[in-house]
């Protein structure tokens, strides 16, 4: 019985430690036995089945047997992993008929934590379940030898159950490893507690048995992969430590690619490892994107082989299947629109994104005013709306729905602005005259102090109309206005004439009436000075308000009064100052309605083609200024001519000119959108084509309001 008893006890210590300690030469194939958290390392679903028979020479069989799948989880639209589950089943059998047989089934999981694009922690846990038996019929005794033979038919000789253990293992599991920038490993280090809750291993005859836990195994691995162009050297190590026991395995494959196509990958790969004091292990394998393949035969060194006079080297085969993951792409549909911020109407613009969870950027789409894009659900998006003279704007999307999603972008144009230095001299003796400066806003007509002396230096912005206003005791109030659209500096002179003693003027009244209600409005009021073509002079006579009761335009002297309001076609009148009266005048000022037009007078090309006279552009800045204090209205400006010139010369003609007078527009800043040339010819007269005064009248260029 005390024989017996030893018997049980070695084949239970035996059966336990084959439990827990199966092992694999391809221990980089057998993550549930030698690393469970490096699962998280592979971007692909993989099967692996690895089969291993050995000391076959002294026992059949004597095989391990094992399957494990495992499965990525990656994010949506960004498709990065986050974790991977796996399953594993491992079973052992020795003996025919399975006198000892093992089995293990366990669930894996790991959590992968980026620390930047190519270094990354798997942690891991892994929680099984073993059971295995012992088949006492196999195993002889004293009792079973009868006169020196043995006789398996024989009784034990002992009342025994046949023993069986299992318990729950918990494995916590660490592993550090590298991508390159395609993906693939570098190399990896990992550490694993297998067994930590040191489990109890039970026998179903407790009399034969105490109970007794299963000790904890330490196991470290690590690895890499160091490429030579088409070669490459594959090192490996496994060391595991459980209790007094040590099992060390080094070495490496030698790798040669057959194809290294990303798509398309194959390898072939030698291998020669050592398991410490106990086997050399060689290894041939095939390696694809699709499919590895690996047959390994282990040369037993260990003393065990010299007293048993027989071969005990061991087979390992593998194969490992891995299924490529379809990316996961869910979007929605993100409809901008870009408006001008001032104007309020569609402007083509340009777009640019950066998803912020994948770190991917590039171009949206180019001079669109509107665009429908699909982006992905739950990335947030950064998108960068620009386009030439305006700010650029950035706005944020994200959007974790697939429901459309619309947004409006205004764009502001952007404030350029030049510097403008002016010198301020008397028009008599050409010497400099010390004055108060001040820059009068054109809507409010707020008047705000920017220098005082004969010279100023300030920044103004380009594009824009500006009125300076020069005050000084003893002279006249002098106007100075002026648009630049450049940058760079604007260098202008101003002369200011002497305060005269005794002016003879022509008072003028002046009455600005809505030309549909006959009420009066406040209005801007220049008078202009046309005497000298070459110096010409403005006054402001009202700014935004009702005019004065009088207003004294100097005898002998030609003014052109310029009315402008919002709202309304701009309207102005020549006078003549020749006596010294009252001259009482009244100004209907037409509201803006779509199809209404006007003339625009004084507008003069060079005789027989399209080029402006420099007469001209006085009379174009003030439709400028037309145009920007009603910023949403389009207009059409047509060219029209007399009957002289055959019909097609003549609509060539109209046509040119009138868009001459639409590039000088667009060169001042104004919108081509908002401008249309349209030529007549003589097709539509005023007047009889009879005489010089009734062809005058027929070339015009004309102004028609077509939207607002």
């Amino acid at each position: 019985m005390k024989n017996f008893n030893l018997i049980i006890v070695f084949l239970l210590i035996s059966f336990s430690s084959i439990s827990q300690d199966a092992f694999f030469s391809n221990f980089d194939r057998s993550f549930s036995l030698a690393n469970p958290s490096a699962i998280g390392m592979s971007d692909d679903i993989n099967l692996t089945m690895i089969h291993r028979s050995q000391w076959m020479s002294i026992v059949r069989p004597f095989s391990t047997s094992q399957f494990e799948g495992f499965y990525p989880i990656k994010k949506a639209n960004s498709n990065k992993k986050i974790a991977t589950v796996g399953i594993s089943f491992i079973n052992e059998r020795l003996g025919d008929g399975g006198s000892i047989t093992n089995n293990q089934f366990a669930l894996t999981g790991a959590y992968n934590f980026e620390f930047d694009n190519s270094n990354y922690l798997a942690a891991g846990l892994k929680a099984g379940y073993f059971n295995g038996a012992t088949d006492l019929s196999s195993v002889s005794t004293g009792s079973q030898f009868i006169n020196g033979y043995y006789d398996p038919s024989s009784p034990f000789g002992e009342n025994v159950n046949n023993p069986v253990v299992n318990g729950i293992e918990i494995t916590p599991s660490l592993t550090w490893f590298s991508k390159d920038s395609l993906g693939n490993n570098k190399y990896y280090i990992g550490v694993t507690g297998f067994n930590i809750n040191q489990p109890i291993s039970s026998s179903k005859d407790l009399s034969l048995v105490e109970d007794f836990r299963m000790p904890m195994r330490i196991a470290l691995t690590g690895g890499g992969n160091i490429g030579f162009g088409e070669f490459a050297i594959s090192p490996k190590a496994l060391v595991m430590l459980q209790g007094s026991m040590a099992h060390v395995v080094l070495g490496s494959d030698f790798i040669y690619d057959l194809a290294k196509d990303s798509q398309k990958k194959t390898a072939i790969g030698i291998g020669g490892f050592y398991r410490l004091n106990d086997a050399a292990i060689m290894s041939l394998k095939y390696l694809s994107n699709k499919m590895d393949i690996g047959l390994t035969y282990d040369f037993t060194t260990s003393s065990i082989a010299d007293p048993l006079n027989t071969s005990t080297g061991s087979f390992e085969l593998f194969l490992n299947y891995k299924i490529k993951q379809v990316d996961k792409i869910k979007t929605f549909d993100f409809i901008i629109e870009v408006y001008d911020a001032d104007t309020k109407v569609l402007i083509e613009a340009n777009a640019q994104f950066k998803n912020n969870a994948t770190n991917e950027n590039g171009n949206l789409f180019n001079n669109l005013s509107k665009s429908n894009i699909p982006l992905n659900q739950k990335d947030e998006y950064q998108l960068f709306i620009s386009k030439d003279n305006y700010d650029t704007d950035t706005i944020f999307v994200m959007n974790n729905s697939d429901e459309s999603k619309t947004q409006k972008v205004y764009l502001s144009k952007t404030i350029r602005l030049f510097d403008l230095e002016l010198d301020i001299l008397d028009k008599e003796t050409n010497e400099p005259v010390n004055v108060t400066i001040t820059l009068v806003d054109q809507n409010s007509g707020e008047q705000k102090e920017i220098g005082s002396g004969n010279k100023l230096l300030t920044e103004l912005e380009s594009g824009k109309k500006h009125t300076i206003s020069l005050n000084a005791e003893g002279y006249e109030n002098a106007v100075l206005e002026l648009r630049y659209d450049k940058y760079g500096t604007l260098s202008k002179t101003m002369y200011v004439s002497k305060t005269k003693p005794e002016i003879i003027a022509t008072q003028l009244q002046l009455i600005v009436l809505d030309e549909t209600t006959k009420k009066p409005i406040k209005s801007t009021v220049m008078a202009i000075n046309l005497t000298d073509p070459e110096n010409q002079e403005s006054s402001l006579i009202a700014l935004n308000s009702l005019p004065p009761e009088s207003y004294p335009l100097e005898i002998g002297n030609k003014f052109e009064i310029l009315v402008t309001k919002e709202g309304y076609f701009n309207q102005k009148i020549k006078i003549e100052a020749k006596e010294a009266k009252d001259l009482k005048q009244v100004i209907l000022l037409s509201p803006i309605e779509v199809g209404k037009s006007i003339i625009v007078e004084d507008l003069l090309f060079k005789t027989g083609n399209n080029a402006l006279d420099e007469r001209s552009f006085r009379i174009l800045d003030q439709l400028v200024d037309f145009l920007n204090q009603n910023p949403t209205i389009r207009i059409e400006l047509a060219g029209h001519t007399d009957s002289d010139g055959s019909d097609v010369f003549n609509q060539n003609l109209s046509e040119g000119r009138a868009q001459s007078a639409v590039n000088y527009l667009n060169n001042k800043g104004v919108n081509t959108s908002r401008l249309e040339a349209k030529g007549y010819g003589e097709s539509k007269p005023l007047a009889p084509n009879t005489s010089p005064k009734g062809k005058a009248k027929n070339r015009r260029v004309e102004l028609k309001i077509i939207g607002k």
